[in-house]
Order: structure tokens, then C-alpha cells, then sequence
């Protein structure tokens, strides 16, 4: 497994990340965009997407983890999940020019950063997938539709969240 060190633009700020890559160049076109969540840097509390990636790359899976804007190394000012498209797009294509093998991403993002992944996917056809954990399911960004009957329980809302895979 093989680490580096990125810098690349995001309009007016310099993001920094570490792409994790494989030995051998991979036998698929897919790699994953860690998106971190919350007022985290790119190694995550514990180092969890530190050990999250290396363990990817080596299974054969490239995998990024960045910074974002204000966050950690980056530059610029903190906008918030809602304003995080032009950095994953950043992080994508930077992505991409370090593992050329990388066509298709699968956003795994935490949080907020579920959040920010699930919002700007649609957006760009280089995304093949998302897994998704803790994304916020309420609020003007409707992410799910409405679920039938739920009333805000806390069942209601446990069942909700068991159904962020399908999105």
C-alpha cells in the first residue's frame, strides 16, 4: 500500500487529503471518497478513516480522505454540508489524476459528511454509490422521502435511519 500527500484547488482555497493506493494497480474502475463529518480532519477521531482507508487500499481499493474548505490543513472558511459540492468535485477530479484506474467513486461519508455526499451525488455521474452513516434526515434537503405514518418516535426515526441504504 502506498500513500501520498495531496494539494489541489477548490475555487479560492487549498484543500489537502492523502490518497491511500493498492501495490497492484486494481482489476475495477471504482475507488472511495471518504467524506469526513462534523469539525473532523481527514484522519478522523481515533484515526478512523486513517485505518478506513489503508484497510481499502490493501484489498485493492484506492481510497481518498481530504480535508474540507477551512477544515484541518485546508484553507478558506467553513460553509457546512450544504456548501461542500465544489470540494468533492475538487477531491474527485484530484482524485482521479493520482489513481488514473479510478473512473467511478463510491461516496462513504459520516455524519454530515453523509449529508454533503448524499446531496451532491446526483449532481455527478462519476458516482457510482454511497454508504452512508448517521446522514441528518430532517430539514429543507429532503434526503428520504416522507416515511408513512412516522410520527417522529423514536421508532419511527430507527427505522427511518435503517433505510438510508436504499438511497
Amino acid at each position: 500500500m502506498l500513500e501520498r500527500a495531496l494539494a489541489f484547488a477548490s475555487g479560492d482555497a487549498w484543500l489537502y487529503g492523502i490518497a491511500s493506493l493498492p501495490d497492484q494497480a486494481p482489476g475495477h474502475d471504482l475507488g472511495v471518497l471518504i467524506v469526513v463529518g462534523g469539525p473532523q480532519y481527514r484522519a478522523g477521531s481515533h484515526r478512523q478513516f486513517t485505518l478506513l482507508a489503508r484497510d481499502l487500499a490493501a484489498a485493492g481499493m484506492p481510497a481518498l480522505r481530504f480535508d474540507y474548505r477551512g477544515m484541518g490543513d485546508s484553507d478558506g472558511q467553513v460553509g457546512g454540508f450544504e456548501h461542500a459540492g465544489a470540494d468533492l468535485r475538487a477531491a474527485i477530479d484530484r482524485f482521479q489524476q493520482e489513481a488514473p484506474s479510478v473512473k467511478r467513486v463510491v461516496l462513504w461519508g459520516l455524519c454530515d459528511g453523509a449529508t454533503a455526499a448524499a446531496l451532491y451525488a446526483p449532481q455527478d455521474g462519476r458516482v457510482a454509490g454511497l454508504a452512508l452513516l448517521n446522514p441528518c434526515l430532517s430539514g429543507p434537503w429532503p434526503l428520504l422521502p416522507a416515511t408513512p405514518g412516522c410520527t417522529g418516535s423514536p421508532a419511527c426515526r430507527t427505522r427511518r435511519r435503517a433505510t438510508t441504504s436504499a438511497c
